[in-house]
């Protein structure tokens, strides 16, 4: 891979950890290349996208400053692909976290083993991270699965409550500059849209235009659903604890307005009080991060606060 990709630093693998449809579903892990033998953290990153596009490996939308942690921490770093929306819907990518989870308990292990010699990963030391959808995803694994491990979560400008105005209802919305779209953009994709297809990942730009659309017709409920768990403002209120939470949101964000971080940190400090809890606003626009590194002020002061629960 050449020398100036954000993973230079990274042996890496792509494995298999579930099939939908006879089509794989996959996550690359990546192991830093001076690691030595023994126990290693885990740091687990979900891509974003609004859940519609992206891929594991597109590093544009992968923040410099988390690579480098996992770098800096000697960590295992594995980030996962899983179904995307319209052709699947919440409840289904959330299955697929559900068994990506499990395949970390499971399978983890011994490819690691594969990978290096004498590594191991500790899946009992787990921080989970992502920006946007990816953020929504981290902290659904903090809320969904309680005995994954999971010791701190990083959420930056995640969808934690998809249940604003932004999100549900029609009207003009700018978002990152771009002009208004028809509804006509999303009523001829699902037209054409294969039933059964199974789409894993999609660079951003092929389904910006149907993303644009379907916010600014107030239809992306329509997409994600209302299966089991989907929202994850309202799992706070059955899950029994939740780690160390980083939250992370950009002042200026047209894309997932910091509304949607407020209320899901108002909700949790209200349901569980106990909860360690930073909120990181900055001035920026959606992954106003993506570029950043350990160097900057506010992720040194975050990254100190968070040596507390992680590693």
């Amino acid at each position: 891979m050449a020398t100036s990709s954000k993973y230079s630093d990274f042996d890496q693998k792509d494995v298999v950890y579930k099939i939908v449809n006879d089509q794989d579903i996959s996550a690359t892990i990546l192991v830093p290349r001076n690691i030595t033998p023994g126990k290693h953290p885990l740091l687990v990153h979900f891509h974003g996208g609004f859940l519609i596009c992206g891929s594991k490996l597109y590093e544009e939308w992968h923040a410099t400053w988390t690579i480098q942690l996992a770098a800096q921490k000697n960590a295992i770093l594995v980030t996962p692909n899983y179904r995307l929306l319209p052709e699947a819907n919440g409840r289904e990518v959330l299955d697929d976290i559900n068994d990506f989870w499990s395949w970390v308990k499971t399978s983890l292990p011994s490819e690691l083993a594969k990978m290096a010699s004498g590594v191991e990963v500790d899946t009992t030391n787990t921080l989970v991270a992502g920006e946007s959808a990816g953020g929504y995803l981290a902290i659904q694994s903090s809320l969904l699965h309680p005995s994954a491990g999971i010791k701190a979560v990083i959420s930056q400008y995640g969808m934690l409550d998809n249940k604003i105005p932004h999100f549900t209802q029609k009207g003009q919305k700018h978002m990152a500059g771009a002009p208004q779209q028809p509804e006509s953009e999303v009523d001829d994709y699902l037209q054409d849209m294969q039933k059964g297809a199974v789409r894993t990942e999609t660079h951003p730009w092929e389904m910006w235009l149907f993303i644009c659309a379907a916010v600014q017709a107030g239809r992306y409920l329509e997409f994600l659903g209302d299966g089991v768990g989907v929202h994850a403002i309202d799992n706070l209120e059955t899950a029994e604890r939740v780690p160390a939470c980083w939250i992370i949101h950009g002042k200026e964000d047209s894309l997932v307005p910091i509304e949607a971080s407020n209320n899901f940190v108002d909700k949790l400090k209200q349901t569980h009080p106990a909860t360690p809890l930073r909120y990181t606003i900055q001035p920026g626009e959606h992954g106003f991060d993506g570029a950043v590194t350990m160097d900057e002020d506010w992720v040194i002061e975050g990254c100190a606060w968070l040596e507390k629960y992680w590693p």
